[in-house]
């Protein structure tokens, strides 16, 4: 009997994949990364879960890379006038990575998560790659770009064909245990005060120094109280009466400088991309026509894509796109298959 190893988080798409797994034949233990997080440890839940399913459960403390490599890098992309994604940073270093090696280390031949996601061979050669899970509203592809292409033979997503509708009604069907805290925000380390508390917080940089607000044209308009508060695209809290919003255009982190305008001034023709990294890597890149997705919520457009060397490169959008923002993965699709992405420099204007 073929064994996996399953990240329990608490929450009812980990759960509901360990139950599927076991309807499938395979042996299934419970495995839960502790990253020491403000908030509760669901580990009551955990173990009302395990119990439920029959299955051994192991909780590890991963506290200290999670801070290292995922928290450290969010705050140093906001001191650098950028816009993190967290999520993308830890899947291949924290869950794919650290949590992954200690459930091959205790013997389990797969190792299972809640994704909304998909295993299929690649649109070319003999590999294999990440797709869009059936729930596109709900699609976590995105996140798991930058995983290494050579665990994907060990990885099983039980809820790549499910949608989270069915999800949530078939867990009341077979009496699942449910966290009442219901599921967990989109950044987990987050309080409810939000980033900029945090931030703050958790920071020795003089994040909140404030500078100039200028205008597309390089007009002062107004004064900022610290650039780690803005994002690309942002309308409220600008603090700038006019006829028409302002947004914020760019963040420009050496003068410390907000630059605003409006919403036309938001569009760019591509993007330049940097570190990309490959779940399968197309032979020729330049001319390549692709789906490329700016951010999570972004819904993927039509673009050609450039080799600029040095693993990086220009992404030409085939319209013009709104809010492209630095700090964000820009991820690369054939139909619903995962090409691979990269990280945001700068919009691109033509």
């Amino acid at each position: 009997m073929k064994t996996v190893a399953v990240a329990l988080s608490g929450g009812v798409d980990s759960a509901l994949s360990a139950y599927l797994l076991i309807k499938e034949g395979y042996q299934v233990r419970g495995l839960h990364a502790d990253l020491g997080l403000d908030s509760p440890p669901p580990l009551p839940w955990l173990e009302k879960i395990a119990f439920f399913l029959n299955i051994p459960l192991d909780n590890f403390s991963l506290e200290q890379p999670f801070k290292d490599k995922v928290v450290r890098y969010f705050i140093s992309e906001y001191g650098l006038g950028r816009t993190p994604n967290p999520c993308v940073v830890c899947n291949p270093i924290i869950k794919f990575g650290l949590l992954a090696e200690k459930a091959f280390f205790l013997g389990a031949d797969y190792f299972a998560t809640g994704h909304y996601a998909r295993i299929v061979p690649a649109p070319w050669g003999e590999a294999l790659t990440i797709a869009r899970g059936a729930d596109k509203k709900k699609d976590q592809s995105y996140f798991l770009h930058r995983l290494d292409p050579q665990i994907l033979r060990r990885v099983r997503f039980p809820l790549g064909d499910w949608t989270k509708d069915r999800t949530k009604q078939f867990a009341l069907e077979i009496g699942l245990p449910l966290n009442p805290q219901g599921e967990s925000q989109d950044i987990c380390f987050l309080p409810k005060g939000g980033y900029r508390e945090f931030l703050l917080r958790h920071t020795s940089e003089n994040l909140d120094l404030s500078g100039d607000i200028i205008d597309v044209r390089g007009k002062k308009l107004g004064t900022h109280g610290g650039l780690y508060a803005y994002t690309v695209g942002q309308r409220r809290g600008l603090g700038l009466p006019a006829a028409e919003p302002f947004y914020v255009i760019r963040l420009e982190a050496k003068e410390n400088r907000l630059v605003i305008g409006y919403k036309d001034d938001l569009e760019s023709r591509g993007c330049r991309v940097s570190a990309v990294h490959y779940l399968c890597r197309p032979k020729e890149l330049d001319g390549l026509k692709v789906l490329v997705q700016i951010r999570y919520r972004h819904k993927p457009v039509p673009a050609v894509l450039e080799d600029q060397g040095n693993n990086g490169l220009l992404v030409r959008f085939e319209k013009p796109q709104s809010a492209v923002t630095p700090g964000q993965a820009a991820v690369f699709y054939q139909g619903d298959a995962l090409l691979g992405g990269g990280w945001i420099e700068e919009a691109w204007q033509g």
